[in-house]
């Protein structure tokens, strides 16, 4: 958990917010005094989300847009005129299948989601986190983006761009006082993963994670939320494993 007073007057924008692993960020940024922005297709569970986080003393407000659609930054604008922290959280997969096999429609969506509205959103705030000299920008990668992911290359290809975008904008941005960073997931236990990962998938992901389990989405959010402070502020273009240590070893049948 983030101290309570280490976020008090800031405003943090969270996409997919409305459940898993974007309500856990949401909640511990909350919980260290943010106001947060809950942003997601999904009316009825953002509500929800709303107010499960208000009913912990948590300043949430829900914003229920598609992403993917340029007109909502006007509602967020008039929601929140000053972001201080950015959580690209949103992300979609496409239906599992080898690259000859992939509709080029489902890969133009996925990309959409997961790198395009995450480029738009961060240069939508960009103007004013430099204008205040604070900004913290946060994307949520996976490992499948440094690992390749055999049945879905789009995805792995849009958290692969993921990672150039953050390193350019840490570049780009450092001497504005804004950091830019992103999280490499491996496996966590979301009821989202539980429905559109395939079972024998996650059970390899689990068998070749050294720390022999998935993760959970508040394991994610403590770092998340730690980037976000002002003790994360030499930070930045980092691409920090929160993986369980998927990808170690060269011999993964002999883990533990």
């Amino acid at each position: 958990m983030t101290p309570m007073s280490e976020l008090s007057g800031r405003t943090a924008v969270i996409t997919g917010a409305a459940r898993g692993i974007g309500l856990a960020i949401a909640r511990a940024l909350g919980q260290g005094g943010a106001r947060v922005v809950l942003v997601s297709r999904d009316g009825a569970a953002l509500a929800q989300a709303a107010e499960a986080l208000a009913a912990e003393d948590i300043q949430a407000l829900p914003l229920a847009a598609d992403i993917n659609d340029e007109g909502w930054l006007t509602e967020l604008d008039e929601l929140a005129p000053q972001v201080d922290v950015l959580v690209n959280n949103a992300a979609a997969f496409a239906t599992y299948g080898r690259l000859p096999d992939v509709e080029l429609d489902e890969v133009d969506q996925v990309l959409q989601t997961c790198l395009r509205s995450a480029l738009r959103l961060a240069r939508h705030v960009l103007p004013g986190m430099t204008e205040r000299g604070f900004g913290r920008i946060i994307q949520i990668g996976s490992m499948a983006g440094s690992l390749g992911a055999a049945g879905q290359v789009a995805y792995a290809s849009a958290k692969s761009g993921l990672v150039g975008l953050t390193t350019s904008i840490a570049v780009e941005t450092g001497r504005r006082g804004i950091t830019s960073n992103l999280l490499e997931l491996g496996l966590v236990c979301t009821e989202r993963t539980e429905s559109e990962i395939p079972q024998e998938i996650r059970a390899h992901l689990t068998r070749n994670t050294p720390l022999g389990r998935p993760g959970t989405p508040e394991e994610v959010a403590a770092v998340a939320a730690f980037l976000a402070t002002p003790a994360a502020a030499y930070i930045t273009g980092a691409v920090i494993p929160v993986s369980g240590g998927l990808g170690l070893g060269l011999y993964p049948e002999q883990l533990g």
